[in-house]
């Protein structure tokens, strides 16, 4: 009997066997997804900065490279995740498989780790950072596609939060752990951390069962199914004289199904209310009511017929279905924006890892201890701030007051305070002061990015969520080409212009990508200004 079937009544009724069938309860929840996940994508990113602050040691000091070497490695693993992210994406969202890429990507991962702690040539050392990019695109894909699987709708933002810390404690973390293990055991203490975290991550993800086994209630499409029945009370009308109120009554029962409701494609935005108000027909003198929701033939939606007779009967029509492929996500705006919010906002991000080891060896003569501690000026606010942006991204009451900006409105703010602070970085004299600009450049990094998951996850929710590992993907991709670019060639740049000038073209990054981010919510409040996102009938935003 497999762990995946066993039942409550299997265990018996000791202590011991309540606490196993606790234990394998938890595993069909979705808070379980959220762990595994989360600690997937920890996992991943802390092999990614593990080699920072040894780096120069490395390719400097003992293979007598050029520093231009240690940016091609960090572009290696990008494009390790380019190749790995959207393979795995498709094959998950085709056949509906989520654990079994997931342990593949991470056996991968915890080999090639390995592999490259125990290289002694630089070629050895790019094969090995280009196969853990693949494996880590794996698993990153499918683990955010498991969040957004069971996480439906509001609830989405805070657990993209949650596993946005798991991200950054390990994208930021990771120079910090990697400077001490090496400082007190060499290479082969990486090689063995790397091991025992890959055994630990193995065993969570095999506990884990099939999310799609799993969905919770509020991601079900079933679930929007009984609440349209349990509303259908509210499409039995009286007399043509209430007709007037039918519509408002017929126009509630849809309000409480929302997930029915598809979407039309374009900047964003689904059918709203007024626009299903035109399909809805109240027939004179009758006590019928019929609401017809069309949906557009290449989406992979279902046209719902509620037919309030005294039948009380819920048609579905099934359309013919498409699926969502990665252009088709391309295709819309929010999706695209966030595409490149990641390059600019992930970016920025990574500049540091290429260049302050570098910097902070020839001006302050840093030891790596040193250097590890510094970058935990970025990781401890990214990681505090980052499920409490997720939680307020994710409230409608919050995202009203800067609509029609909505989460959009986080990523520019976010990019901009980073961005001047970033400029700053070159006037900095002394440690103290470098910790300190860190501290908020991790804290405006987190309000920046983290919107970013949760907004990609909810419009694919919108279009009919079959495609959140492909989506995934994308961000994945977004990501591996800010780390291909950045790294690879800020160190050219600083070797050329200094630090400081470095940090300014950093800084022009992130202003170029707020811009970007801007424009589509600025040409939507001119045209039709904030009282239309504001009310009962307000029009979807970003």
């Amino acid at each position: 009997m497999s762990l995946d079937n066993l039942s409550a009544d299997d265990y018996g009724g000791n202590g011991y066997a309540r606490f196993f069938r606790k234990c394998n309860e938890f595993r069909s929840k979705p808070a379980a997804v959220l762990i595994v996940s989360t600690m997937a994508v920890f996992t991943d990113t802390v092999v990614y900065g593990l080699i920072v602050p040894f780096l120069p040691d490395i390719l400097q000091d003992k293979l007598g490279m050029s520093s231009s070497s240690n940016g091609l490695l960090f572009g290696c693993f990008g494009i390790g995740v380019l190749i790995g992210a959207p393979v795995s994406a498709y094959i998950s969202d085709r056949w509906k498989i989520r654990k079994w890429p997931m342990i593949l990507g991470l056996v991968g991962l915890g080999a090639t780790s390995v592999l490259f702690a125990l290289s002694n040539a630089y070629w050895e050392l790019i094969v090995a950072r280009l196969a853990q990019g693949i494996s880590s695109g794996i698993t990153w894909a499918i683990g955010l596609g498991m969040i957004a699987d069971v996480y439906p709708g509001e609830s989405m933002g805070q657990a993209m939060g949650i596993a946005f810390s798991g991200f950054t404690l390990g994208y930021l973390g990771g120079p910090v752990l990697g400077g001490a293990i090496y400082s007190g055991g060499g290479v082969h203490a990486i090689a063995i951390f790397v091991g025992a975290i890959a055994v630990l991550d193995l065993v969570f993800r095999l506990l884990l069962v099939e999310p799609k086994t799993i969905l919770s209630a509020q991601s079900s499409p079933t679930s929007s199914f009984a609440r349209l029945e349990q509303n259908e009370k509210l499409l039995r009308f009286g007399d043509e004289s209430r007709s007037g109120s039918r519509n408002q009554i017929a126009l509630q029962a849809l309000r409480s199904a929302p997930a029915l409701i598809p979407s039309t494609g374009g900047m964003g935005k689904t059918n709203s209310i007024m626009e299903i108000k035109e399909s809805l027909e109240i027939r004179p003198g009758t006590t019928e009511s019929r609401i017809s929701l069309p949906v557009p033939l290449d989406r992979s939606k279902t046209a719902i017929s509620v037919d309030s007779s005294t039948r009380n009967s819920v048609e579905v029509q099934e359309q013919p279905k498409r699926r969502t492929t990665m252009l088709d996500l391309l295709k819309e705006w929010p999706i695209l924006a966030c595409c490149l919010a990641t390059v600019t906002i992930t970016g920025a991000a990574g500049s540091f890892e290429p260049t302050l080891p570098i910097y902070m060896k020839e001006k302050y003569e840093s030891s790596i201890i040193v250097i590890s501690v510094v970058f935990i000026a970025l990781v401890i606010p990214n990681v505090v701030i980052a499920p409490l942006v997720g939680k307020y991204t994710s409230d409608k009451r919050v995202l009203n007051k800067v609509a029609p900006y909505g989460r959009f409105a986080f990523m520019i703010g976010g990019s901009i305070l980073q961005a001047i602070i970033i400029a700053c970085m070159g006037a900095i004299s002394n440690i103290a002061g470098l910790v300190v600009t860190l501290v908020f450049v991790g804290l405006m990094g987190g309000i920046a990015a983290v919107p970013i998951m949760s907004t990609m996850g909810e419009h694919v929710e919108r279009m009919g969520g079959d495609a959140y590992a492909k989506v995934y993907a994308l961000f994945n991709i977004a990501y591996s080409v800010g780390v291909i670019i950045v790294p690879t060639v800020l160190p050219p740049i600083m070797n050329a212009v200094g630090f400081a000038a470095t940090m300014g073209v950093v800084a022009a990054v992130l202003v170029f990508g707020a811009l970007v981010l801007a424009i589509q919510p600025t040409i939507m409040l001119i045209k039709h200004g904030r009282h239309a996102y504001i009310g009962d009938n307000a029009r979807p935003f970003l």
